[in-house]
């Protein structure tokens, strides 16, 4: 099994992963023969990278922390649940001439709101996560990064409740409070419901005055979620996730202290921010860089940790950026591998595939070659790099040192592109 861009699309490639429209049907099953003209149409569901059957890569170790079954099924319901609210409420799909209604003019009716808001939605998703996240104990924090621009959100709020949680356990936070962090950070953009379609498409070109309404879907969510009685920790993480930790975030230029976030007794101190937000904000901005929307340029793990260590301290909760680091994998199974240097030089520039991460020694997995280094295909080359020594590697580019290799696409900050961790 091996991730390819669209780029690299061969007629005769076979599916390994069965590809779904953002309405949930399967466009194509796994096993399915590529055809010449399958790339134009996945191009315009927003899919940029797809998984293929490859010799040799068999036996590569699914690492998934919660089966793709399961994010599918979850991913479905929040979006069948959002589209038919902004129905309820007044979005018309597809009109474009009759005037949305406002995020205020929406609040303005409390009742209606609750009919039209499916909370229990949000709820069995959080029990599903949480049930799947307890079969196993993980020490590295595996996530996927797949995206299609349909249901682009509701990926994203899976994989960022998914890191909350971890990250919760960490902390040794009990059954309970860990099924309301998963909760509570599904929830967490919830106030972009109000918005109009046009301020939702995460590659948009916004002005300053349609960024600023934007950065307001924190107090909406706020709004929206008391009026439906969630509770006050979990609407807090609506309010709360892009403050920052010296007061520069919004809406309300809260601050923190940088220390664990562990419950305390006794009410917060004034004016700081909610600790079940504080890793939500962790959470998101890691997920933003790892797996950005469709066409912008994914982070590599190394990339990722030197960012996050940038905006730790000033920016984010240093203790829980630290536990993140801990738990990120330098090479997760299915990455792209370049060797830099062997002995001799004889598999220098050769570019293979990690089939098994080492959380021992997070740089020396288990890997398979599959090109040499003028990109020619090779038979499979199997090697564990905790006995290779004289062998190093990199992570390398889709596409990068095959024959296949084109000139990647302009790409902007990751994190800029799907929810700005600037402001």
């Amino acid at each position: 099994m091996l991730q390819i861009a669209l780029k690299e699309l061969r007629t005769g490639h076979v599916l390994a992963k069965s590809i779904y429209r953002d309405t949930g049907e399967i466009m194509l099953s796994a096993g399915y023969r590529m055809t010449s003209d399958v790339s134009v149409k996945l191009k315009d569901i927003g899919i940029d990278k797809i998984w293929v059957q490859e010799e040799g890569l068999e036996d590569l170790e699914k690492e998934d922390l919660v089966s793709e079954v399961i994010i599918n099924q979850c991913v479905l319901l929040l979006r069948k649940t959002v589209l038919e609210f902004r129905a309820k409420v007044g979005f018309v799909q597809g009109n474009t001439e009759e005037q949305p209604p406002s995020p205020e003019q929406i609040l303005s009716k409390p009742e209606e709101l609750k009919e039209a808001f499916k909370i229990t939605a949000f709820k069995k998703v959080a029990a599903d996560i949480y049930q799947e996240l307890k079969k196993s104990d993980p020490s590295l924090l595996h996530i996927m990064g797949s995206r299609s621009l349909g249901n682009f959100y509701q990926q994203q709020s899976v994989d960022c409740a998914v890191v909350a949680a971890l990250l919760a356990k960490r902390y040794n936070y009990t059954p309970d409070e860990i099924e309301d962090m998963i909760f509570a950070v599904l929830l967490m953009d919830i106030g972009y419901m109000l918005l109009p379609d046009h301020l939702l498409n995460p590659l948009a070109k916004l002005s300053l005055e349609e960024l600023e309404l934007r950065k307001k879907h924190t107090d909406y969510g706020f709004d929206l979620l008391r009026i439906c009685n969630v509770s006050l920790i979990c609407a807090n993480v609506a309010l709360q996730h892009h403050e920052r930790q010296d007061g520069g975030g919004y809406p309300r230029k809260l601050t923190g202290n940088n220390k664990p976030p562990i419950r305390v007794t006794g009410p917060a101190a004034k004016g700081t921010i909610n600790r079940y937000a504080e890793i939500a904000a962790v959470a998101l901005d890691y997920i933003s860089l790892i797996a950005p929307p469709p066409g912008v340029m994914a982070q590599t793990p190394i990339g990722s940790i030197k960012f996050l260590v940038r905006l730790s301290f000033a920016k984010l909760n240093s203790s829980i950026v630290d536990i993140l680091l801990s738990m990120i994998p330098v090479y997760s199974s299915g990455d792209r591998i370049m060797v830099t240097s062997s002995e001799n030089d004889e598999l220098t520039g050769y570019v293979g595939i990690v089939m098994r991460s080492n959380s021992k020694e997070q740089n020396r997995p288990a890997i398979v070659l599959i090109y040499n280094k003028v990109g020619e295909r090779i038979p499979p080359m199997q090697l564990n790099l905790w006995e290779r020594k004289d062998v190093e590697v990199r992570e390398a580019k889709i596409g990068e040192g095959t024959v296949a290799e084109e000139t990647e696409p302009e790409s902007t900050d990751a994190t800029n592109a799907a929810d700005p961790v600037s402001s």
